[in-house]
């Protein structure tokens, strides 16, 4: 049973980095003292990709603390990032891609 449901009201839903997110997550375990999620469907055409929903802390820098979307915890494929630092991962205020100029609404 999903956890999570990631969904968009995006205009830009045909997009990789949109489709890659969207779906049912399930709880895996904890990272950084929240726990973190992985999805439970398969990315058309990329079967062999993972994607998990997790925390990340302050300890690497401000710039890196925050909720983010990965391929692997803590690695360096990620497509989305939230400076949020609740419990949970925060509904609204992602960047996607995680550098883009400003939050998605």
């Amino acid at each position: 049973r999903a956890a999570f449901r990631v969904g968009t009201n995006s205009t830009k839903k045909d997009e990789m980095g949109i489709e890659t997110l969207v779906g049912d997550y399930v709880e895996r375990g904890e990272n950084h003292e929240r726990r973190y999620y992985q999805k439970m469907q398969f990315i058309p055409g990329h079967e062999d990709i993972k994607v998990f929903l997790y925390y990340w802390d302050d300890r690497d820098g401000a710039e890196f603390c925050g909720w983010w979307f990965g391929n692997e915890l803590g690695g360096s494929q990620v497509w989305a990032r939230s400076n949020s630092h609740g419990d949970l991962p925060p509904r609204i205020g992602w960047k996607i891609p995680r550098d883009a100029p400003r939050v998605e609404p």
